[in-house]
């Protein structure tokens, strides 16, 4: 079996794959097909206040297949709706990814999906030395200084004066919001 690259329509890719497994299942052509990939990372962004969690494509529009390609199989992903074509000069015969491609793509799904990746990526809106104002938690209220980023973790050390001295606070990046 090769890796081959279908063309989606973007947005669409995992409804499209969803929709193309079932179309080989009842056309008894899964033996012919391996893994189906579409990779993609979690990222954690504070949007109004919130933690947010999102899906982002690595490769918006492409899915990427593993199959041994026949006529049939061919024509039967080719008929799914959403599906563009194929990634190669002719679409009666896609040309495959090289070893060195595929293996790419595949250790980078794996990573993604991994323990180790699978904490969500925190994009922080903060940078040292910015003022915030805490929103939640024992400081609402006060002001501080940002003295310390932790983007594994979406936290802030924040330097709050608390009775004269300053105190370093571990909030996460939705407790606070910049002071203009």
């Amino acid at each position: 079996m090769r890796w081959y690259v279908i063309k989606a329509v973007s947005g669409r890719e995992n409804r499209v794959r969803d929709n193309i497994q079932q179309q080989l299942r009842l056309g008894k052509l899964l033996e012919g097909v391996g893994q189906m990939l579409v990779p993609a990372e979690r990222v954690t962004e504070v949007k109004r206040g919130k933690k947010v969690s999102t899906e982002r494509k690595l490769y918006p529009g492409y899915i990427y297949i593993e199959m041994v390609p026949n006529q049939a199989i061919l024509e039967t992903i080719n008929n799914v709706d959403g599906v563009t074509g194929f990634l190669g000069a002719d679409p009666r015969n896609p040309d495959p990814l090289t070893k060195d491609e595929a293996d790419r793509i595949i250790k980078i799904t794996t990573a993604q999906n991994s323990d180790e990746q699978r904490a969500a990526i925190v994009q922080i809106p903060f940078n040292l030395n910015d003022r915030v104002k805490v929103k939640e938690g024992t400081f609402a209220g006060m002001e501080g200084v940002v003295g310390e980023i932790n983007a594994a973790k979406g936290e802030l050390r924040v330097m709050i004066t608390v009775f004269g001295r300053q105190t370093p606070v571990s909030l996460e990046v939705w407790q606070v919001e910049s002071v203009v």
